[in-house]
């Protein structure tokens, strides 16, 4: 990976590069921090068995761990998100509440603080169901047809 990273900066000396990674992954490595320019972290609470009580919360650490590691570089969270569907994970309950809240206090905190964020995901990704179950499959803002799925009532 590394070897990978100097190749694309030696190509595009001009243009930052970053990898993308859970973001335990930069505490765990600091020679990948070494050789990026930016940091892509991804922050699921939902996959570390989070309640949704606490999620932003243990999100915000999972950032500053992210960004303690950083090297002084940029850290942007490049995935986080919220299931509106399937089996509960732990303490983690997918529900369309659940994923609305996450998605709204998420936002709140980030524009707050100016942190650059994504959301994952646009549309529900129903084809990882058999890898994932249903929780794998349903973290979009839209479903599978493109219809939006935060319409006037919320669906429990």
């Amino acid at each position: 990976l590394i070897e990978y990273i100097k190749r694309v900066k030696a190509a595009v000396p001009n243009i930052p590069v970053g990898y993308v990674d859970a973001y335990y992954t930069f505490v765990n490595y600091p020679e990948i921090v070494e050789v990026c320019d930016v940091i892509y972290a991804n922050c699921y609470p939902f996959w570390e068995y989070c309640s949704i009580d606490i999620a932003v919360e243990y999100m915000k650490k999972m950032y500053e761990l992210a960004v303690s590691s950083s090297q002084g570089k940029p850290v942007i969270i490049s995935e986080t998100g919220w299931p509106t569907k399937g089996e509960s994970y732990g303490g983690a309950v997918p529900s369309y509440i659940n994923a609305m809240n996450y998605f709204i206090q998420s936002f709140t905190w980030a524009k707050q603080e100016n942190i650059l964020m994504f959301y994952f995901s646009s549309f529900d990704e129903v084809w990882k169901m058999s890898q994932e179950g249903e929780y794998g499959a349903y973290w979009g803002i839209w479903d599978k047809d493109g219809h939006y799925k935060f319409s006037q009532t919320i669906k429990k």
